[in-house]
């Protein structure tokens, strides 16, 4: 893929968007995309994190709360190897990310997290606490 080449940006906010935008689009492109999916569901007593994390397995896991900060991380190192007609060529590689979402501690039970690692998908349970699943408040629309 050829570099989109683009008129400078003006703008310092616009501009520095558009170079994280580029630095992303370059790490996809190069296998070092370092931002995982996740998807967010919420009912009255937990709050679950699903992170899209295919070909990792559990040992590759870091999960921390601190701080009142979940932080999830993974780091995998990959080799690859590519045997020619006399030459074996050894490529080590990185599969690195880590994502970060604060947890208010007055809601969540931080003591009782669980995770579990299934077909690709690292899911993490965040239960909240028992006067917090009580409190439900019913908005009517108008």
């Amino acid at each position: 893929m050829k570099p989109v080449i683009r008129k400078p940006i003006n703008d310092p906010i616009l501009s520095f968007f558009d170079e994280f935008l580029n630095n992303q689009l370059a790490k996809v492109e190069t296998n070092q995309l370092v931002v995982p999916a996740v998807n967010i569901k919420e009912n009255d007593k937990e709050v679950t994190i699903d992170v899209a994390a295919p070909g990792l397995s559990k040992k590759d896991f870091e999960i921390n709360v601190e701080n009142n900060t979940l932080t999830i991380s993974a780091h995998k190192e990959i080799e690859k190897e590519d045997d020619g007609t006399n030459i074996v060529k050894k490529e080590f590689g990185y599969e690195n990310f880590q994502r970060s979402f604060t947890l208010p501690e007055e809601i969540f039970d931080i003591e009782n997290i669980k995770a579990t690692y299934k077909n690709g998908v690292l899911e993490i349970v965040i239960p909240k606490k028992e006067e917090e699943q009580k409190k439900v408040k019913k908005i009517q629309v108008s």
